[in-house]
């Protein structure tokens, strides 16, 4: 049965916030907000109290910077244990209280409380009342303990030389929150559309409404903090809220070392909530689709590259934060959008070439075989043979990649020729007709 707690109200001294507040979240599970608070100050010191905190709050990035010298702020407690009906009983341990059930009322001084009972005893006839919890429909409380709080809560000692209306800053760092780019892409022949979507989770503890909003890309060093309280929720990964009709839209532009991406209108992002918002409009970007063979005898898989630059003469030319980039492609048959395959895409500036890994290729077999492997003194000779079948319907052109443990090792003899890329990679370019399979020959010599 629901319980009523019926407490007596107390006064306190709360603080008027304004309507323009700033949050900027970290792709890093860290955030910073910025608002303007009204204070309606007496003269001399006195106490405040600022419920409308997240409860991940990081209490030593606390600013406070009155606008007026003649006000000061003197301390800070930052007030976390919340209310709660096994909390607030044990506050009331050898105190009066009154239970109501659906039959009767009984009074007296509360001298234990568990998971399944009160005790209340009269001192009057010193009878001890033992009540069961599923019985009692509400409790009433003389006054609520002034050191307990509902919701988490900063509390300041400020001085002020006169009486008024002040202005002051605040600023804090908190965690719980986070941001993550997301890109959808669609394949075609020789091109693809993407488009790209942020998605704000949070789950600090506090509502954040009519904010103006910035992300920021790029790693910074954060605060390492144990969380208290942390809320958890069932919410889904991957849920997103109704956008509204007029999207809003981000500007982005070069900040510091990072990228910030500021919102063109004002955001609420509520507690518990994950939310999207577009990132860019959809862009149509060249690409080319390549296969790549790692030549080792363990590996029979080749995999399927998705190749492009991050340029405006392929069609894109923006920053691309860090996140998971989802692949589709159309099924002529029918005409219905397929998965293909997932990559994740590192922060990546302009004019960059980006090679995503979605998956291996089924039609394509390839093998490595060691067909000889001699060491004389300090030098290692192996003959080396990559057979890779081609089962597809069409031709495709496959990078063979040799990846050598040291500068003094080379390729000898090779069947085909080959680009050494660095001292560490060879690469070999192989063409393959539909329906054919190539042969690769080489010699490694290693000196150790």
């Amino acid at each position: 049965m629901k319980k009523l707690i019926v407490i007596a109200l107390f006064c306190l001294l709360t603080i008027t916030v304004s309507a323009k507040d700033y949050l900027t979240i970290y792709n890093q599970n860290q955030a910073l907000f910025r608002t303007n608070l009204e204070l309606d100050l007496q003269r001399g010191t006195q106490d405040f109290s600022f419920e409308n905190i997240p409860t991940t709050i990081i209490t030593e990035s606390v600013t406070f910077l009155p606008r007026n010298r003649n006000v000061q702020l003197f301390s800070q407690n930052f007030e976390y244990d919340l209310a709660n009906t096994r909390r607030m009983m044990q506050r009331y341990i050898n105190r009066d209280i009154i239970l109501t059930t659906e039959t009767e009322m009984y009074s007296g001084t509360l001298v234990f409380f568990d998971s399944e009972n009160y005790g209340l005893l009269n001192e009057i006839t010193n009878e001890l009342k033992i009540i069961n919890v599923q019985k009692v429909t509400s409790v009433l409380l003389p006054e609520m303990p002034s050191d307990f709080y509902t919701k988490p809560t900063l509390r300041w000692q400020i001085n002020a030389d006169r009486a008024g209306q002040y202005q002051a800053d605040l600023s804090y760092l908190f965690t719980g929150i986070n941001w993550r780019a997301t890109y959808n892409v669609v394949l075609s022949k020789n091109n693809f559309s993407i488009n790209s979507w942020v998605t704000i989770n949070n789950r600090s503890g506090k509502d954040f409404h009519n904010v103006s909003l910035k992300l920021i890309a790029g790693e910074v060093t954060t605060h390492q903090q144990s969380v208290r309280n942390v809320q958890r929720s069932n919410i889904q990964e991957g849920r997103a809220n109704t956008l509204d009709y007029s999207a809003p839209t981000f500007e982005e532009r070069e900040f510091s070392d990072l990228r910030i991406f500021t919102l063109d209108q004002p955001a609420d992002i509520d507690n518990n909530q994950e939310k999207q918002l577009s990132l860019y409009p959809v862009k149509t970007v060249n690409y080319t689709r390549k296969y790549q063979y790692n030549a080792l005898p363990q590996e029979r898989n080749v995999n399927i590259l998705i190749n492009f630059r991050n340029s405006t003469q392929a069609g894109l030319g923006v920053p691309l934060p860090e996140g998971n980039v989802n692949f589709y492609e159309i099924d002529d048959r029918d005409n219905t959008q397929q998965f293909v395959g997932v990559a994740r895409i590192n922060n990546t500036s302009l004019n960059q070439e980006v090679n995503l890994r979605i998956g291996t290729a089924f039609d394509i077999v390839a093998a490595t075989t060691i067909l000889r492997n001699q060491t004389v003194g300090r030098t290692r000779e192996q003959d080396i043979e990559v057979k890779i079948t081609n089962n597809k319907s069409e031709a495709v052109q496959i990078e063979v990649i040799r990846r050598v443990g040291n500068s003094n090792t080379n390729l000898l003899n090779p069947s085909i020729p080959f680009e050494r890329r660095d001292a560490f990679t060879c690469v070999f370019i192989v063409r393959i007709p539909a329906g054919s399979t190539e042969v690769l020959t080489f010699m490694e010599r290693s000196i150790q």
